[in-house]
Parts: structure tokens; C-alpha cells; sequence
């Protein structure tokens, strides 16, 4: 073997803890609430284009696969099922 190197311990080399300052608290008013209406307003518009993108594109690859679009409109339906009762069954915990 080598010899050993002297900038490192024997044990390994030596970890420093990140450093985190903390956030300073915050000033100024509390946000409007409409903001908390509006990103509510955004994640349900979000979620339905996202389960719409998985239903149609559900459809369209089993149809691009020989198969029947009502098919795809099932199990792309199906699968949006299941994250539904998957989160609502989360948030009941």
C-alpha cells in the first residue's frame, strides 16, 4: 500500500455539515386571497389537461397499435381513475 496522505484522517474523509442560513421571516401584507383562488383555479386546469393529454393519448396509441380507439378511451380513463381514488384515498389518511 501507500503511503498515507496527510491531509486526510485515518477515519475517512470529513464531512462538514451544509451550511443553511435561515430564511428571514416574512414582511409586508399577507397575499390577496383571490392568489390562493387563482392557483386553485390553475392546478384544476393543469389536472384536467393532464388527464385529458392521457385519455386521448390512451386513444391514439391504441389505435396507432391496430386496436380499437374506444379501447384506449378505456384504459386511458381507467388509468385517471385510479390517481383520482389514489389521492383522494391519501389525503383521507
Amino acid at each position: 500500500m501507500g503511503a498515507s496522505r496527510p491531509d486526510r484522517p485515518a477515519g475517512g474523509p470529513r464531512r462538514t455539515p451544509p451550511s443553511r442560513q435561515p430564511l428571514p421571516p416574512r414582511t409586508g401584507p399577507p397575499p390577496p386571497p383571490s392568489s390562493r383562488l387563482a392557483q386553485r383555479a390553475l392546478a384544476v386546469l393543469l389536472t384536467v389537461l393532464f388527464f385529458g393529454l392521457i385519455v386521448f393519448g390512451a386513444a391514439a396509441g391504441a389505435a396507432a397499435a391496430g386496436g380499437q380507439r374506444w379501447e384506449g378511451y378505456l384504459i386511458g380513463g381507467l388509468c385517471c381513475l385510479v390517481m383520482v381514488l389514489a389521492a383522494v384515498r391519501s389525503t383521507r389518511r
